[in-house]
């Protein structure tokens, strides 16, 4: 690993210590810089901002994810790929303590805040949705009315949002997840109905939520 890359590295530890320790709002770069013992002009030189390191912190969280993500969609419809990654993302944050702990009641909204107020992760996730989301609308899946960057935005913003609490939605529960982004979230995307399940699952998910 070259010099930098190992710093880089080491500040995104550090980083991770403080999210989970203080949570989002509370750290700061001088916490960051001081665990890590290096100086805030050298944490700036790798990021540009707390978002920008915060960013770097998830992704690297959720790192594995992106090739069985990538693999998820390329063998399923696209409707049922965002259901699929997003049950996968779900159990990952069950899995992690970091993102169990940034994406718990009391932190999930300076979580969500910080995460799209940078541009660091607003662009990784549009390098690896942009391309799918191309080659949906090129095989029908998707409408093609809508523009690649609001339907990279839309689905981006729902994903995430059912990996923290949710008054609608139970995450903990399958079936009532794919029953609720069937039916209700990604018909506007879609150029046909993703099949919902029957509706003694959905009785059986509404009981469980």
């Amino acid at each position: 690993m070259a010099p930098g890359d190992a710093t880089r590295a080491r500040l995104i530890d550090g980083a991770a210590a403080c999210f989970y320790r203080y949570g989002v709002g509370k750290t700061t770069i001088d916490e960051i810089a001081k665990e890590v013992r290096l100086s805030r002009r050298t944490v700036y030189r790798y990021f540009a901002s707390k978002e920008d390191i915060f960013a770097a912190v998830i992704s690297r969280e959720f790192d594995e994810l992106s090739k069985e993500g990538r693999l998820i969609y390329e063998q399923s419809p696209f409707g049922e790929g965002v259901i699929e990654v997003a049950l996968l993302m779900s159990r990952r944050v069950a899995e992690s303590p970091v993102l169990s702990r940034l994406f718990a009641v009391e932190e999930a909204g300076e979580t969500l805040e910080a995460l799209f107020g940078g541009t660091e992760f607003t662009s990784l996730v549009e390098r690896f949705l942009a391309p799918l989301i191309r080659r949906a609308q090129q095989r029908g899946e998707l409408r093609k009315d809508i523009t690649i960057a609001d339907a990279t935005e839309w689905v981006t913003h729902l994903v995430f949002s059912l990996l923290g609490p949710n008054p609608v939605i139970n995450r903990h529960d399958d079936e009532h997840v794919k029953f609720m982004l069937r039916v209700f979230a990604l018909p506007g995307l879609t150029v046909s109905p993703v099949e919902a399940p029957p509706t003694a699952a959905r009785r059986t998910a509404r009981a469980k939520s």
